[in-house]
Order: C-alpha cells, then structure tokens, then sequence
C-alpha cells in the first residue's frame, strides 16, 4: 500500500478533464512510493502496462517511448522515491484479423467513449535481502481519437466513478447502472462549478430534473 499512483494519466490542456486521453498526443502519469527504505546497490525500476488483464474485445494499444524508469528520491526524505512517466503517448495495435486498427464508433459490443482501459505500474522492491513484487493501478481511463469524443468520454468517466465500487471493474458500460437523481443532481452541480466557479441552485437543478423525467 506505499506504492501508489499519485498522479492519474491525463493530458496537457484537457480542459480539466483528466482520464480522457488522444491517442498520438502525450499524457503524463507518477507513481510514489511512499518510503525511502532501498537497498542502494539494487536500482530499482518501475514499468508500466496498460490493458495487463483488459477486456480481450476491446481496442489494444502500445505505450510508445519509454515504458520504465528508475525510482528518485524526492527533495526530502518525506517526499519517498519518485517515478515520474511524461510524454508517453498511446498508439492502437493492427487487428491481424482485419487488417484495420480501428472499430470505430459503431461496431463491436461498445463504443470507443464507454471502453475502459488502465494502466499498471509495477516495482520489483529491494530492501535488506527483501524482495517484493509491487504493483499499483491508476483509476480507468478512455481512449479518444478525436476532439469530438472528448465530452462523451468525460461523461463516461463521470458515469464510472459516480456509480462504480470497483475501481478496476472495466466491462462496467457492458451493464451500467442507473443513476438515483440525488447523486446525479450533486455531480451536474460539480461540473458545473469546476468550469463556472459556482454550483447549480436548487431550482436550477429542479428545471434540469423536469426537463429530464417530466413533472411530478
């Protein structure tokens, strides 16, 4: 539990909309182990994977650039070591069977906005003839390949982590729940306040609600 994903993927200029990546455009993501206790004659290195257990009907995609690094130590012995992944970028494998990369929008059991994918940082630990094989995962993310699938895909996180307890549950949209209007009243309010600086009023969110499932 001291490895731990500190920073979640996402992209520069994302419209604050983090775990919404494009594929051929970079995104960064930071794994902390939260103790200094190495062994200094072992260089510990952290990897990541994406999709390790993914879905086999969903898209796969290469994690191009480097996909290891070497854990530093922070500016202080608080701070723990640090591995800090930037400038990754995401490119989707060939279907053998098709010859075509892409399933599109359409086709397949669902859409690109509604798959979940994951990435998975892995550190063989060291420490005093110790050795342990650690592991940490970010929250589920989508894969876009265009700017027009972006608010989908953030409606699609929003959706996961509003209802989901399984934070590693990716065939979630095969059977999404519904949503009880408390919760999703909340939600709308936050989106909103995280662009316009301040929630919805209770009538504003009572207009929604009519618009939405009609007058009681």
């Amino acid at each position: 539990s001291a490895f731990v994903v500190e920073q979640q993927p996402s992209t520069p200029n994302a419209c604050k909309r983090p775990l919404v990546l494009r594929t051929a455009s970079k995104f960064s993501t930071r794994a902390r182990l939260l103790v200094r206790l190495h062994d200094r004659n072992h260089r510990m290195e952290a990897k990541i994977h994406i999709d390790r257990l993914g879905p086999l009907e969903f898209r796969k995609f290469n994690i191009l650039t480097s996909s290891s690094k070497t854990l530093l130590a922070g500016d202080s012995p608080q701070d723990g070591l640090v591995c800090d992944f930037q400038y990754l970028t995401l490119k989707e494998q060939k279907d053998s069977r098709s010859g075509k990369g892409s399933k599109g929008t359409g086709e397949g059991p669902l859409v690109v906005t509604e798959e979940l994918h994951l990435i998975t940082f892995t550190l063989a630990y060291a420490y005093c003839g110790l050795e342990l094989e650690l592991e940490a995962s970010t929250l589920p993310f989508v894969i876009v390949s265009n700017n027009s699938q972006f608010s989908s895909a953030w409606a699609s996180i929003l959706w996961f982590n509003m209802l989901s307890s399984n934070p590693k549950d990716l065939q979630f949209f095969s059977m999404p729940p519904s949503a009880p209007w408390p919760r999703l009243a909340e939600v709308l309010s936050w989106q909103f306040e995280s662009v316009a600086e301040r929630g919805l009023s209770r009538e504003q969110l009572l207009m929604l609600a009519e618009k939405l499932f009609g007058k009681a």
